[in-house]
């Protein structure tokens, strides 16, 4: 097993993010998974960057298939000249497709962003969606995914990309599941395309709590085993992300401002008084409480509740902040932003406790139940090495901080 460089939220305006990519390629990461769609590009862009400078082989994957941000305009033009593509509208801000035209564009997209005149290998990216709004239509998916893949099979005789594949979440799903995607349909589909012997990649989620791609369903042979008899390399996403019946559950351990944590009552009182203060200057009468606003009440109750940093960002910069804004008139000074700010850096602590609580009790539980064994190692170690055990091939970890990749260097 590899530790690959998942860089699905990394971004060529980011310096930290830029070095840490660079770190870990000179510690010996030799495998970098991206898509089309990742930062609007960004992702890609950087990867481009870092690859230019460096010396190091490196095997980069990148997908296609989603169409949002500075794609939807490109595939507007594209089905103005070519109405008959195929496409899911699931609405105005997110579209999907695999159709041969669009994986075309996004091709060469991506050939210019990562500067490389071939690329490793592209996987169709989560091309399950055409079941979110098509459950019943299980042969016009099969067929989909078979014409993508003559495509990309033509694509590696012209010399474009080495090697084509699947990232599908849904592989690892029930076989009941409306969304559920079979793996032996994929491979006949890369059969009957005459692809097989391009077929190099399949990827999907593998986390403690998301165990499917071990399942035995294929004659006694899980996910893993049975694509590796196949001869494809297997990759793992969501090794540390996965998605409970309680929520977001991080598998991985946060450095924690204690003294923030202990004063941030205190933080969220003086800010709330801040911003009563200027609410009483502007507000339409005396009865008109702060408290009774329904963001300001429910931002009261949740904002040190949360179980992600995500959840806190979308909270504050989704919500908080603008209705901060409203009350100002303006756009507020950098003195007059700082209580709200400190607040917000408040909030992502309590976030990141509460993250370590939760992931600190699951372990407790999966220790217990003998899903991992006793260990001193970080939750992050543990977690991999549990996948170790399932012979996967490839792991891939956000790394977007130096530090990130001095704990997973031991697997590059």
């Amino acid at each position: 097993m590899k530790v690959g460089f998942g860089a699905y939220r990394i971004s060529s305006r980011s310096k930290e993010h830029k070095e840490a990519l660079k770190y870990a390629i000179e510690s010996g990461c030799s495998f970098v998974d991206t898509s089309a769609n990742y930062t609007d590009g960004e992702s890609e862009r950087l990867i481009g960057e870092v690859l230019e400078e460096s010396s190091k082989e490196v095997t980069v994957i990148t997908k296609a298939g989603y169409i949002q941000g500075e794609n939807i305009g490109r595939f507007s033009k594209l089905k103005e000249k070519h109405p008959e593509i195929e496409f899911v509208d699931h609405h105005e801000a997110l579209k999907h497709s695999i159709d041969p035209l669009f994986l075309r564009d996004q091709i060469e997209l991506s050939k210019k962003r990562l500067g490389l005149e071939t690329l490793d290998a592209v996987l169709l990216h989560n091309p399950e969606y055409f079941l979110k709004s098509n459950p019943k239509e299980q042969d016009e998916y099969y067929s989909r995914i078979r014409k993508a893949f003559r495509f990309l099979n033509n694509q590696v005789k012209e010399g474009s990309i080495k090697a084509f594949g699947i990232s599908c979440n849904t592989l690892i799903e029930s076989e009941d599941h409306e969304e559920y995607t079979d793996f032996m349909k994929v491979w006949e589909a890369a059969q009957e395309a005459g692809a097989s012997e391009n077929f190099k990649y399949v990827q999907f989620p593998l986390n403690l709590v998301e165990m499917g791609a071990v399942k035995p369903r294929f004659d006694g042979l899980g996910l893993i085993q049975k694509a590796q008899s196949l001869g494809l390399t297997t990759i793992a996403n969501r090794p540390l992300n996965a998605f409970s019946s309680s929520g977001l559950l991080r598998l991985a351990e946060y450095d924690i401002d204690e003294q923030l944590i202990a004063n941030s009552n205190q933080i969220f009182e003086k800010t709330m008084k801040t911003l009563e203060t200027k609410w009483a200057l502007v507000r339409e009468s005396d009865d008109d409480k702060l408290e009774e606003l329904p963001l300001v009440n429910q931002v009261s109750e949740i904002w040190n509740k949360q179980i992600s940093k995500d959840a806190v960002e979308q909270i504050f910069y989704g919500h908080f902040f603008q209705l901060v804004a409203k009350i100002y008139g303006k756009d507020l000074t950098p003195e007059e932003s700082a209580p709200y700010y400190d607040l917000f850096e408040a909030a992502i602590e309590n976030a990141k406790k509460n993250m370590n609580l939760r992931a600190k009790s699951f372990m407790e539980q999966a220790e217990k139940a003998g899903l991992v064994g006793p260990s001193e190692e970080t939750v992050a170690v543990r977690a991999l090495e549990k996948y170790r055990e399932t012979g996967i091939d490839i792991v891939l970890v956000g790394m977007r901080q130096k530090e990130y990749v001095d704990t997973f260097r031991r697997y590059f």
